[in-house]
């Protein structure tokens, strides 16, 4: 059974993002071996409020599964019944093997992924998903690229913590590149709050600026 996260996404001024929806992916079920014609299997997925939702996936063919479920949009009280056809499509890659792709339901679009959107798994311009980078203001967006620098170098979040030191075998060029980007970053970042706050009441730029 599925909610739908996406179920209003037309009548709100804020798209839904991709990360609040469930979520097929191709790639992974070709890797896996899910795509084998007449194989059947339930795929689930599990909500941070300890919340499951799944789907029943039937292999039809090479060309084609089918999804069956049943699906509740945001507002509605009774579930739907959903069962449908998804094509697929696979093209050679261009140094040997086959990748395997999704047909949107909707328009056709080939795809590897697809999102749960009122009732239906379509492609995220069907579903008029935004990606979640694309709702965060400027200065979020700033420390969260921040942030993932220190993480990449072996680090944490915590912007009061000392900067991570080189990761063994990473040459000191990157290190150094990655270094001045975070500080850049963090900089502006910085910049931003006293702007907004003032720096006397911020402990965060008191301990870097």
């Amino acid at each position: 059974m599925i909610k739908m996260n996406a179920g209003n996404y037309k009548r709100s001024h804020t798209k839904t993002t991709v990360e609040e929806c469930t979520t097929l992916d191709v790639n992974r079920w070709a890797r896996e071996g899910y795509l084998t014609t007449g194989r059947s299997f339930n795929w689930e997925w599990t909500w941070g409020n300890g919340n499951r939702s799944s789907i029943n996936v039937h292999v039809e063919s090479t060309e084609a599964i089918r999804l069956v479920y049943r699906a509740r949009a945001c507002g509605e009280v009774k579930w739907s019944d959903v069962d449908y056809r998804i094509y697929l499509e696979r093209t050679p890659c261009r140094f040997g093997g086959i990748r395997s792709w999704f047909l949107c339901h909707e328009c056709g679009r080939r795809v590897t992924k697809l999102y749960c959107s009122e009732h239906h798994y379509v492609c995220r311009h069907c579903g008029d998903l935004a990606y979640k980078s694309q709702r965060e203001n400027r200065d979020t967006r700033t420390l969260r690229r921040a942030q993932a620098i220190r993480i990449k170098l072996g680090g944490s979040t915590n912007m009061l913590e000392s900067f991570p030191s080189k990761p063994k075998g990473m040459h000191w060029s990157t290190y150094e590149r990655l270094w001045t980007e975070a500080r850049q970053l963090e900089h502006k970042f910085n910049i931003c709050l006293a702007n907004k706050f003032g720096n006397n009441e911020i402990p965060f730029l008191k301990a870097v600026l």
